[in-house]
This record gives C-alpha cells, structure tokens and sequence, in this order.
C-alpha cells in the first residue's frame, strides 16, 4: 500500500496547513472573524462537531455488531472501521479548539469542572470511546502485528515476533475471544456519546428547536445511517472490492438506508407535532425552517432520500455505492447545519406587552456585539434575527480538521493491517 496515496497527501497536506494558517488568524483576531455573534454563537465548527460525533459512533456500532449479533459478514471492515471510529472522535473533540474562541483556558474545564453542565460529561465519553476504539483495534490487529510487524515511518519495522503458525492462530482465536468481550461495552459506549451530545442541546429550555426528549433518538438514527456509509466510503477506497467486501458493504448499505429512512420519520412526526396547533414557539422555529431555510431543508431531505435508494437499489454496485455515501454526508451535514438556525433565531428573551384583546411576548432584540457603520449613519446594534452564514475562516478550519481527518485515516491504514490476513 506504500505511495498510494502520494499525490492525495500532498492535496491534504495543502488544505491543512491552509487550516493552521485561518486558525492562527482567528486566534490573532478573535471570534469576530467568524460570522457567528452574541445572538448566534454556535455555528459551523458545532455543527461539524455533531457530524464527528455521529460518524465516529457508527464505525464502533459497525465493529460491535459482529461481535454483540453475530454479522460476520462485516468482519472485513471491521479493523477500518475501529480506526474511523477512533479518528472521528478525536476530530470531534479537536473542532470544539476554535469555536471556544481562547483555547488556551480549556485547561480551566479540567481544574474546575462543571458537572452541572453536560459538556464535561460530553468530553469524558468522547475520550473514553476514543480509548475503546484504539483498544478495540489493538485487539483485532494483534495477530497480525506481531506475525508481520508495523511499518512506522522513519522507525521501521517494528513489533513483529518470531510466532509459529500454531501461536498465530491461537493468537487469532484470543483476539476474536477479547473482542467478543469488549463489544458489550464498546456498542452502549458508542450509543452514549450520541446521546450526551444531543442532551447537550436538548436540555436547553431557551431553544424550542432543540429542548424535547425526541433529539437524542434521532441522533443515534443519523450515526447509524452516518458511520456504515463512511466505513462504506473508506473501505472501497483502501480496501478495494472482493466477493467478501461486496457481501460487507451490502449489508452496510441495507443499515444505513433503513436508518436514514427512520430519520426521516422521526424528523417529520416531531414536523407534524410542531406544525398542529399553529402557535407557540415550537410552531415559530418550525415555520423558520421552511421559509428563510427552505432551500437547505429540500437539500438534507433530497440527498438523505437519494442516498436510501442508491443503498437499496444498488447495494452491490460500487460506483453506486460511493454516489450513496457522498450523498448521504451532503444531507447529513446539512441536516447537522439546520440544528442552528431555528434555535438561535427564536430570541429567549421575552417582554410581555398588552394589547387590546389580551396579551403576548415580543422578543427582546440582543446587541450582536459587532459595531458597523459610522457615527451619521450607524449599522444596527440591536438584532432579533441573524442570518447566519459561514465565514471564509470558519469554512478554512473546517475544511482543514476534515483533510486532516482523511490523511491520519490514510496513512493508519498502511501503516496498521486493515485487511485481514486468511
């Protein structure tokens, strides 16, 4: 596998390092060079978080089925999708870097924790499933790695042991015994993160968009539609396709597509409840959505549903089944995307007015934090809208952790024995 991928490291590099560049920037400047403001504080960097988290916990769900349901249809792409797993999950966390705008205080989270806050809580099983992951590939690749050795760069060869075909073998039979193991707590530990973080949001009293009990279901939905058709992607493009990686990615592309129409259901059975009574906050960020978000709104449903039928329809089609998955993440994104809008634009501040029959609350406008004009002809100061859009800085970063994301996977994969030896 050595130098395959040359010219797409160079590509990636590029994009990094063009990512270090906007954050050192943004770090010289201030959050004020993204476009998100007092009214509107989590944008692009949060939603890239909830997509890491939700793609790092489908490749554990993946690794553990074979183990917890007996799949063993998947174990060809088990050992990758351990490494997408733990790589994804470390980018969730690494994203979070920007967006807290001083990252140089974090170590205040560590000194005086607020366990009140579901942060905390978030960090601490985001670093225990990174840890499981990298466990749970240790366990899978032993065999290996002490037969044939790990190929470090400018270390060499390291690791390998003089076993015998009898030592190697019972060595394949432990790690198939270990990871059996390990599977009841890597499967819950891997439906947990996705649940903390969607509490993260749906505790949230102020935000109707968010706040309800119905955030976290859908969550796990998108990280078992998610995380099949990255290992789905990732394995075509490392591991090739052979009849026992063909079975592999059906099944994959079955998963994925049942769990992206589940979404889809949940996302408009709350739709519908929302939408019945016509009132109410819960109705305001509903009627957001389809208008000022329309367009993004029939991109997340149009890609999400074409995904389903290239999944379906071509299960077996490799071709078809990179169209899936690219797809699928373009609808999966923007549906992490539109968390925001309709949270931040219902302003939580209220003021009670009295009108003539009866009363009601008007939003209280909040200073955006950003002086603009001059002093005959003011910018607005006071907004009770902000159309939010990504600043070429926050798109820079983003795309920077994304490439980075893509090289450590690459480069694991020829380093460590993905493919399984028979």
């Amino acid at each position: 596998m050595q130098g395959r991928f040359s010219k797409v490291y160079k590509i990636l590099g590029l994009i990094i390092v063009i990512g270090l560049l906007a954050f050192i920037y943004q770090l010289s400047r201030g959050l004020i060079v993204t476009h998100m403001r007092n009214s509107f504080s989590w944008g692009l960097y949060i939603a890239t978080w909830a997509f890491f988290v939700g793609t790092a916990a489908g490749g554990l769900v993946v690794s553990s089925s074979i183990y917890l349901f007996k799949v063993e249809t998947l174990k060809p792409v088990a050992r990758l999708a351990t490494i997408t797993a733990f790589v994804f999950a470390i980018a969730a966390m690494t994203i979070l870097l920007p967006d807290v705008g001083r990252p140089d205080r974090l170590y205040n989270v560590f000194i005086h924790p607020n366990f009140k806050s579901l942060l905390p809580w978030d960090f601490l099983v985001l670093s225990s499933y990174s840890l499981v992951s990298i466990i749970y590939a240790y366990v899978l690749m032993k065999p290996e790695i002490y037969k044939f050795g790990v190929n470090f760069p400018f270390l060499g060869l390291k690791g390998k042991k003089d076993i015998s075909d009898e030592e190697y073998t019972r060595l394949k039979e432990q790690s198939f015994a270990q990871a059996k193991k390990l599977a009841p707590i890597a499967l819950p530990l891997a439906i947990l993160i996705h649940t903390v973080t969607a509490w993260v949001l749906a505790t949230q009293a102020a935000r109707p968009w968010w706040y309800g009990g119905l955030l976290a279901p859908t969550f796990i939905a998108t990280a078992i539609s998610t995380g099949p058709a990255i290992v789905i992607l990732f394995s075509l493009w490392i591991l090739g396709v052979n009849e026992k990686l063909l079975s592999a990615y059906r099944v994959l592309a079955k998963i994925s597509a049942l769990s992206s129409i589940i979404l889809l259901f949940m996302y408009y059975n709350e739709f519908f409840i929302r939408f019945w009574w016509h009132h109410g906050e819960d109705y305001e960020a509903l009627k957001l959505l389809f208008t000022k978000y329309l367009h993004l709104h029939v991109i997340e449903v149009f890609f999400i549903l074409l995904s389903a039928y290239l999944f379906f329809r071509y299960s077996d089609v490799p071709k078809k089944l990179i169209q899936g998955g690219i797809a699928l993440i373009i609808g999966v994104f923007a549906h992490r995307f539109l968390l925001l809008p309709s949270a931040y634009n219902i302003i939580p501040f209220k003021v009670p007015v009295i009108e003539r029959y009866g009363s009601e609350e008007w939003s209280y406008p909040i200073a955006h934090g950003e002086v603009t004009g001059d002093l005959l002809n003011p910018g607005r100061i006071f907004v009770d809208f902000w159309n939010y859009y990504p600043s070429v800085i926050e798109i820079l970063i983003t795309a920077g952790v994304m490439a980075a994301v893509v090289f450590v996977i690459l480069k694991l994969s020829e380093i460590l024995p993905v493919e399984e030896k028979a």
